[in-house]
């Protein structure tokens, strides 16, 4: 067995070494918990896992997470072993009753500089003041990982990695920026369906609250050409199962605090079957209509359905 930390080289994420040190308490108890972490994990691993670990820690770490997490949820993970050597595949793959279930895991950075990109707040102390949350940056992040993916498992499909009856999921993780966005509802919803910004509508002789929701946004807007926001209304994109979407990073591992979302494509060819077990939020879209809905089918108290195009 080896150890994740055991890696020294050129170009190591500061994370990485921050943990490896070792110096504070919080640091002890990250890089305990990540090296158990790793004991699980490893026969699932690609051989070079802890090299691209030590140079991006919130990449690989989002991969190892889900990889744990699937199998602490009682899934069988495709060993190491019985992996392709050369040309690549998705980071995880379950086996389950004939049929295998393909994850492939990113996690976006904040962007090439510019109005795009994801600023981080500037404390008070240093000249900073109130600013607007970067979502409109985080959903084109979003839905760049998500076309990237989308990509590359189009590839997986035509060299024959990826079987015509296998199931492709792609997880993204929004842990790099996930104390700027929220999970009500989760970004990667108004990643993948036109949703807009949330309204309400009040009487103002009475106060009552007399229709509240989201407006239609079928583009994320940005210099240049505006980014469509409509993947999962759209046949070209069949080709994936679902996203699996969480805030969850080596910062703050709850899933009470940031759940793990999984939203299944309503046009996929080879679907995920809905309660399958593992995650947290479960968001199934059907049409009404002329319109989509979207609900949680895990949530113990229903709401109301959240509209994502008419």
């Amino acid at each position: 067995m080896t150890r994740i930390f055991d890696i020294d080289g050129d170009n190591l994420d500061p994370g990485f070494v921050n943990i490896r040190a070792r110096q504070s308490r919080a640091e002890q108890e990250m890089h305990e918990r990540i090296e158990a972490m790793w004991e699980t994990y490893e026969p699932y691993a690609d051989p070079d896992f802890r090299h691209g670990f030590a140079r991006d820690v919130d990449g690989r770490f989002w991969e190892m997470y889900l990889g744990c997490t699937l199998l602490e949820a009682g899934r069988a993970l495709l060993p190491a072993a019985e992996r392709l050597r050369e040309g690549g595949q998705p980071d995880l793959c379950v086996v389950e009753d004939g049929r295998r279930i393909w994850i492939e895991a990113i996690a976006p950075d904040d962007g090439e500089s510019g109005p795009d990109q994801i600023a981080r707040p500037v404390p008070i102390n240093e000249g900073g003041g109130f600013a607007p949350a970067p979502v409109r940056q985080a959903q084109l992040r979003t839905t760049s990982a998500f076309w990237t993916k989308s990509r590359r498992i189009a590839r997986y499909l035509s060299e024959g990695v990826i079987g015509r009856d296998d199931v492709r999921i792609i997880a993204i993780s929004a842990s790099r920026f996930g104390p700027y966005v929220g999970d009500d509802p989760p970004l990667i919803i108004s990643s993948l369906f036109p949703i807009g910004d949330a309204y309400v509508t009040v009487d103002l002789e009475t106060g009552d609250i007399v229709d509240q929701g989201f407006h239609a946004a079928p583009v994320i807007e940005r210099d240049g050409d505006p980014i469509p926001r409509t993947a999962f209304l759209d046949e070209r994109f069949a080709d994936i199962s679902g996203v699996l979407w969480s805030r969850i990073g080596l910062g703050n591992m709850s899933r009470r605090v940031r759940p793990l979302t999984y939203v299944h494509n309503p046009l996929a060819q080879r679907p995920l079957p809905e309660g399958w077990g593992v995650w947290d939020r479960e968001f199934v879209a059907t049409q009404d209509g002329d319109n989509w809905q979207a609900a949680d089918i895990l949530a113990q108290e229903r709401s109301d359905p959240t509209p994502v195009a008419e």
